[in-house]
């Protein structure tokens, strides 16, 4: 069974994403943490709570509380308190506490030990540090399938998908170096909506589980429509749904570079997909899903993890 691990900025999406990746095939051997939807202790505490709900015994590590070259940029003030915001019922508090090591660390420490997946859900961070302090250790990892960036538009600026403008350094080193990348960006993630009924479908399950997580999805729903909600796309989830079914997208080649310099279009990643005769591949990007049947997947592992 192949090994998984998840590297993320926990928030309401990443939740949903942790949820779906522990019900796949993978073995997860560990999580880290980074700066990105809201401060390190943040998304480290929010992981731990997720772990908690999910009844999950996997250690968690503290990664990165800094991008590579710039300020963290935070959007708690979108996402609500402490990046988790809920209409009513938080998560619970976790009973365990981050691992003493760090994360760059103990993700060397798991590379060393063999071949591994990373699911990507936040800025790039951890996972360019530990490609440039040990690049030796590239050919062991298998693929990183990450949440970020955009082949059309952004939602952070016009130009950048959140994740990629965040950090679009650790992007750059990890293009340079030749990872395994395959990107699940907003034109994919736009394709796979959670709908208004998705939050009642949820409540009717009945269990505190069910109402903690109808309350974040209700949250989810308004952050833009504050009043009576909006369908929203599914981001970090789509990534996480990949690892589960990845007959449900279709995958296609691409020349791939991130913007670091541009007044208006720092974080913009940059797709050719006109390969090879336009640029050599060096990344993978999910181009369509099938999003009625991914979220049809998704609520019902929810549901079901919900209904115990």
């Amino acid at each position: 069974m192949s090994r998984l691990w998840i590297d993320c900025d926990t928030g309401f999406d990443d939740l949903v994403a942790i949820g779906l990746a522990c019900r796949s095939d993978y073995t997860l051997v560990g999580i880290s943490t980074v700066v990105g939807n809201t401060t390190l202790d943040n998304t480290t505490r929010n992981t731990l709570a997720a772990c908690e709900l999910f009844g999950l015994d996997v250690p968690v590590y503290r990664g990165a509380a800094r991008p590579l070259a710039q300020e963290p940029q935070t959007i708690e003030g979108l996402l609500g308190e402490g990046g988790m915001g809920t209409r009513g019922k938080k998560l619970p508090a976790p009973k365990w506490q981050a691992e003493k090591k760090n994360a760059i660390c103990a993700l060397i420490n798991a590379l060393e030990e063999g071949p591994l997946t990373i699911l990507a859900t936040g800025p790039l961070t951890n996972l360019a540090m530990v490609v440039n302090l040990r690049p030796d250790l590239l050919d062991n990892i298998e693929s990183i399938v990450f949440m970020g960036g955009s082949a059309t538009t952004g939602n952070h600026t016009a130009a950048a998908e959140f994740n990629t403008f965040a950090d679009p350094e650790s992007l750059s080193v990890l293009l340079s170096a030749g990872a395994p990348l395959t990107m699940f960006g907003l034109n994919l993630t736009r394709q796979v909506m959670i709908q208004l009924h998705h939050e009642d479908d949820m409540r009717k399950v009945g269990t505190e589980m069910a109402e903690i997580l109808a309350d974040h999805i209700g949250f989810y729903l308004r952050l833009v429509e504050k009043e009576n909600g909006k369908p929203m796309a599914l981001h970090d989830p789509s990534a996480a749904a990949y690892l589960l079914w990845p007959e449900l997208f279709e995958i296609a080649d691409t020349h791939m570079e991130v913007e670091l310099a541009g007044t208006h279009t720092r974080g913009e990643t940059v797709c050719e997909m006109r390969v090879p005769r336009k640029g050599e591949p060096n990344a993978k990007l999910a181009v369509t899903a099938q999003g009625e049947k991914i979220m049809e997947k998704v609520m019902e592992i929810l549901t079901e993890t919900a209904a115990k």
